[in-house]
């Protein structure tokens, strides 16, 4: 049988999916799209949106259980005892009930499909809700610890719209093709550029900060098992990186001059960095329930 830390962390996974899919497909579609697009992308992106949503709420339900199998055994997870201490006398059980409205609330959105708006701010907050747990509110009610936990927010939205809004990407490089459609296509292309670059700068900044408020160092322990998994989230932010600047200013620029093949290029880096972003929530699922000193 699966043993409770990994439950806890695959339930974490899910949660990253489920909120960083439909917060990043909102802002794309209501923020980046133009008119008539964003509306196409909306509408043809609602049921894997729809699927997104519920499965962040399902993973919020089953965390608080999970948190309490974690530090007794499996028969925790139903307790009444062990949730309602955990629930009532801890951080975890506050930061839970938080989580737990905003993802009721996200999934009661999804009765109104117009609320795109709506839905992707409260995806937002549900996302930036993980900075009020974990490794980012290890330094309490401190000022260090405020800046801990707003740095960690900011990094939690920055990468949740970079990866979440790729998403989108290669639905709207189809449309280039297609001459009714290629103009707001193109515009959406261009906001998606401005915005990446931001959103990229960001994740980056506010890691380095993050990495130096819970280590102090780079993380280069190899004995540490907190430090190796941090160390390869780091490389693999490094390839999306690189895998980002290569899309934008090398295959990018032939669009005008051999739209067919840039396009492929742009979909197939596109693809590649989605993977790696896959990677990276894998990873921080698994070391954010890590001792940074072990």
């Amino acid at each position: 049988m699966i043993d409770p830390q990994t439950a806890l962390a695959l339930c974490r996974l899910c949660f990253y999916a489920g909120v960083i899919a439909t917060y990043g497909a909102g802002a794309f579609t209501a923020w980046l799209a133009p008119g008539r697009l964003g509306r196409q992308l909306a509408l043809a992106s609602t049921g894997p949106v729809n699927a997104a949503a519920l499965l962040a709420l399902g993973s919020t339900i089953a965390w608080l259980p999970l948190e309490a199998a974690t530090i007794g055994s499996w028969q925790s997870a139903l307790d009444s005892g062990t949730l309602s201490v955990l629930l009532f006398g801890t951080a975890i059980g506050s930061v839970w009930l938080v989580r737990l409205v905003l993802a009721l609330a996200l999934a009661a959105s999804l009765l109104w499909p117009s609320a795109d708006r709506v839905r992707t701010a409260l995806a937002a907050l549900l996302l930036a809700s993980l900075a009020l747990g974990g490794h980012a509110a290890m330094d309490g009610d401190t000022p260090r610890g405020v800046v801990h936990v707003l740095n960690h927010a900011v990094h939690l939205l920055s990468g949740g719209f970079w990866l979440g809004s790729l998403l989108l990407l290669p639905a709207c490089l189809t449309r280039l093709r297609d001459p009714a459609e290629c103009k707001e296509a193109a515009v959406a292309l261009r906001r998606f550029s401005r915005a990446g670059h931001v959103a990229v700068a960001l994740v980056i900044a506010s890691g380095v900060v993050n990495t130096f408020l819970v280590l102090g160092r780079w993380p280069l322990d190899p004995g540490s098992p907190y430090q190796m998994l941090l160390a390869a989230k780091i490389v693999l932010v490094a390839g999306m990186t690189g895998l980002a600047l290569v899309n934008r200013y090398v295959f990018v620029p032939d669009i005008r001059k051999q739209p067919d093949r840039a396009i492929v290029r742009i979909r197939a880096g596109t693809y590649a960095e989605l993977a790696l972003g896959a990677g990276v929530l894998i990873l921080v699922a698994f070391f954010g329930l890590l001792d940074p000193a072990g």
